[in-house]
C-alpha cells in the first residue's frame, strides 16, 4: 500500500494562439518573456508554413514536477536504464542538446522538434544548471524517423518504422507519432499489424499513443493495444485525465486505455542547444511509460516484453471510478512500484490535486493525423524546490 502526498504547487500560466496565419509557425518559439520555455503543440507538430523549430533559448535549472510526480529519483536508485535501447519512431532526434549528446543512434534533423522531446523525457542525462533528467538517463535512443518534414505519417510509415527498430535492437519501441487507427492511407493497417506481430517476436515492447487528434476531436491511435503493445493517455499535473473525454472511433466506441502518465504541462529538450521547450500529449505520456520500461528492463534483463508490460500495469495506480477507468485505463504509471514489484494495494490511490494546476489549452485545429501548429505561447512557471515536494510513503508486505 502506498500514499502519495502532495505536498507540491504547479503555476503555470498559459496562453495558445491557435490558427494557421502566415509565416512558419515558428517566429515566437525560440524565446518566451519572461525566461519560460517556448510551447510545442501537443500530440506533436504539422508544421504551417516554411523552415524548422527555432532552438530554445530558456534553460529551466529547477526541478521540473514530474520528478516527484512519478517518483524517479528513487526509481533510478534501482535502475538508469542501462543496457537497454529505446527507439522514438515519430519526427527524427536532433542530438545538439548535451542532455543527448553520445545517447542517440541515428541522430539528425527533426524539423518539428517533437521526436528530440520524446527523446529527452526518456533519456536525457542531467546537466549541470538544468532541473531536467529522462527517465533512463543511461538508455541508448535509436531514432527511427518516419514523418515528412511537416511531422505528418500514416500507419504504413509507422510499419516500416517499427520493423526499422527491431531490425536496430530495440527492446522498448516508442511511438511518437499519433496516427488514427483506421490508419488514413489505404490499407496499410495489415502492413502495421504484421509489423507490431513481428516486434512481439523480436521482444520488444511497443508503446504508444491511446488516441490520435483529428479535426472535430480525437480518435483511437493506431497500434491500439494488444499483445505487446501498452496504449497510454495523458494525465495533468492533478493527476486528473488531460481529455475531458474518451477518444472514439465512427461507431462511439471509445479508444482503448493500458496505462495513464505525465502528459501536460511537461518539459524536455528540443532541436539545435540546450533550451528547453514544454509540450504534451497522449504521445509524450507514452515516453515517460517507454522510459519506465526501459528502467524495468535494466533493473530486471530476464523480463520478457510482455512480462514488462504485465508489471507496468499490475502496479499502476488504480483509477478512481469507472468513468476515469475509461479514460486513465489500469491506472497512472507507478515505475517505483513496477521496480519493486509492489502492486497497489486498494484502489483510489494516485497523485492528489495540486493547490495549482494548469488549464488545457484550447483545442487546436488538427490536420489528418497530428496537430496544426500554431504561433503559439505557452507560459509555464514551475514551483521547484522553494515548494514542499511529493514525498513517496510506502509500506510493503514481503
Amino acid at each position: 500500500m502506498r500514499d502519495v502526498r502532495a505536498g507540491w504547487a504547479v503555476l503555470v500560466t498559459a496562453a495558445v494562439f491557435a490558427g494557421s496565419g502566415a509565416g512558419t509557425g515558428w517566429a515566437d518559439a525560440a524565446e518566451e518573456p519572461g525566461g519560460s520555455p517556448p510551447a510545442l503543440p501537443e500530440a506533436a507538430a504539422v508544421r504551417d508554413g516554411d523552415g524548422c523549430l527555432p532552438p530554445s533559448e530558456t534553460v529551466i535549472d529547477r526541478r521540473v514536477w514530474t520528478e516527484d510526480a512519478l517518483g524517479l529519483p528513487e526509481a533510478r536508485g534501482f535502475a538508469d536504464g542501462d543496457g537497454v535501447t529505446v527507439a522514438v519512431v515519430g519526427s527524427g532526434v536532433d542530438d545538439a542538446a548535451a542532455a543527448l549528446d553520445g545517447a542517440v543512434q541515428g541522430a539528425g534533423e527533426d524539423c518539428t522538434g517533437f521526436g528530440t522531446f520524446l527523446a529527452g523525457v526518456v533519456a536525457a542525462r542531467g546537466q549541470d544548471g538544468s532541473g531536467l533528467t529522462g527517465v533512463a538517463p543511461a538508455a541508448r535512443i535509436l531514432a527511427v524517423p518516419v514523418t515528412d518534414d511537416g511531422g505528418a505519417a500514416e500507419a504504413g510509415d509507422l510499419a516500416e518504422g517499427v520493423e526499422r527498430a527491431v531490425d536496430g535492437g530495440a527492446d522498448v519501441v516508442l511511438v511518437g507519432a499519433a496516427v488514427p487507427a483506421d490508419g488514413g492511407d489505404g490499407g496499410s493497417d495489415g502492413v502495421l499489424d504484421a509489423a507490431v506481430r513481428a516486434a512481439a517476436e523480436a521482444d520488444a515492447l511497443l508503446v504508444a499513443p491511446a488516441s490520435a487528434p483529428v479535426d472535430g476531436g480525437a480518435v483511437p491511435a493506431a497500434p491500439g493495444p494488444g499483445d505487446g503493445v501498452l496504449a497510454v493517455a495523458a494525465t495533468g499535473p492533478d493527476g486528473a485525465p488531460a481529455a475531458g473525454e474518451p477518444a472514439v472511433d465512427g461507431e462511439g466506441r471509445p479508444a482503448p486505455v493500458d496505462l495513464a502518465a505525465p502528459g501536460q504541462a511537461v518539459m524536455s529538450v528540443g532541436p539545435g542547444g540546450d533550451g528547453h521547450f514544454v509540450s504534451g500529449g497522449d504521445p509524450v505520456a507514452a515516453a515517460f511509460v517507454a522510459g519506465a520500461a526501459a528502467l524495468l528492463r535494466s533493473r530486471d534483463p530476464g523480463l520478457s516484453a510482455g512480462q514488462t508490460a504485465e508489471r507496468l500495469v499490475a502496479t499502476a495506480y488504480p483509477a478512481p471510478g469507472q468513468a476515469a477507468g475509461v479514460l486513465l485505463g489500469a491506472g497512472t504509471l507507478d515505475p517505483v512500484a513496477a521496480l519493486t514489484a509492489a502492486p497497489a494495494a486498494e484502489a483510489g490511490g494516485g497523485v492528489e490535486t495540486a493547490a495549482f494546476s494548469p488549464d488545457p489549452p484550447p483545442a487546436l485545429t488538427t490536420g489528418r493525423t497530428l496537430a496544426v501548429v500554431a504561433g503559439s505561447a505557452l507560459l509555464i512557471l514551475v514551483l521547484g524546490l522553494g515548494g514542499a515536494a511529493v514525498k513517496y510513503r510506502r509500506t510493503r508486505e514481503d
